[in-house]
């Protein structure tokens, strides 16, 4: 039986969400990890919960029945979430967390792991091109550029020609095959170490999939459109990819003016939207212990103004 331990629960609970909240925003529900410590450490908030993945939201509601109404779900994108404001709904504090569940490594069934032979898919929820369509169709350079751009894969233009050459003669239809493509592309003596040569090729597939990235910036302002005056906002994310992203669209939402240094009045409009909450928060070394995905994971914070 697998358990998937949420990353950052200290920090997110310590940091994030207050006892005088009364709704919390959980815009990437998952296995519900984060949800129901909230719900067990603050016994007056309300929890509504969003994810893209049915599957994995059935998961999630039934861990949340003993908490009853306190409890809601939704299925949709985080950058959907505006949609909300349309049920009157407004919240205290949300989380965005960035990573991808252990359900989807070991019970989803659709190829998001090279050590497990499944279809190759890797979509988190049935929309548009799967990680097949991707490797089977799309022209070499475009696949290279999938893995260089999302993963910085040094080997990216050898995997790519490679699974062009293979897909001549067959076509790529499970995970297992794909990484025995992508390791032979890759030069032995890089070949054998601790971190297995698909682990990049596999993150860049699936980030371009599920078009990852391009929810981020879209997500955070739909979120930050509902928290209330004072609302606290958690991004947790595990790569500098994401992390770039969060970091610049803070910074530049907790703008005064963008005005340049020169100009001795302020013509820009720029409005401060938000306050950035200290320095980024890491993993501490109990949780690094104990829960090694974490060693990646950084938590940002803003509040709005």
């Amino acid at each position: 039986m697998y358990v998937h331990t949420p990353v950052m629960l200290k920090q997110v609970l310590e940091n994030v969400v207050s006892d005088d909240d009364k709704m919390f925003l959980d815009c990437t529900l998952g296995e519900g990890g984060h949800t129901e410590a909230v719900l067990k450490t603050f016994p007056e908030i309300k929890v509504c919960g969003i994810d893209r993945d049915c599957k994995i939201m059935e998961v999630a509601k039934n861990r949340m029945q003993p908490f009853g109404d306190r409890f809601q779900s939704f299925l949709m994108n985080f950058s959907e979430v505006g949609t909300l404001k349309e049920k009157g709904l407004s919240f205290d504090s949300a989380l965005i967390d960035l990573g991808i569940s252990v359900f989807h490594y070991k019970v989803s069934g659709r190829g998001f792991s090279f050590s497990r032979e499944e279809p190759l898919d890797m979509r988190l929820d049935n929309e548009g091109e799967s990680v097949a369509d991707l490797v089977n169709n799309l022209p070499e350079e475009e696949l290279r550029s999938i893995l260089y751009k999302y993963a910085q894969e040094r080997f990216a233009p050898m995997i790519a020609k490679k699974i062009v050459t293979y897909r001549e003669k067959n076509p790529i239809t499970l995970s297992t095959q794909l990484a025995e493509i992508i390791e032979s592309a890759v030069p032995a003596k890089f070949r054998g170490g601790k971190i297995h040569p698909a682990t990049k090729a596999f993150q860049a597939l699936r980030i371009a999939v599920n078009h990852e990235l391009d929810y981020i910036e879209p997500g955070i302002r739909a979120v930050l459109s509902l928290l209330k005056k004072g609302g606290r906002l958690g991004v947790i994310t595990f790569h500098s990819l994401e992390d770039k992203i969060v970091k610049s669209l803070f910074k530049y939402m907790s703008l005064e003016c963008e005005c340049p240094p020169k100009i001795p009045k302020c013509v820009c409009g720029k409005i401060k939207e938000v306050e950035i909450v200290g320095k980024s928060f890491t993993a501490d070394d109990d949780e690094l212990k104990d829960n090694p995905p974490s060693r990646s994971a950084r938590l940002r914070i803003v509040e709005k103004i």
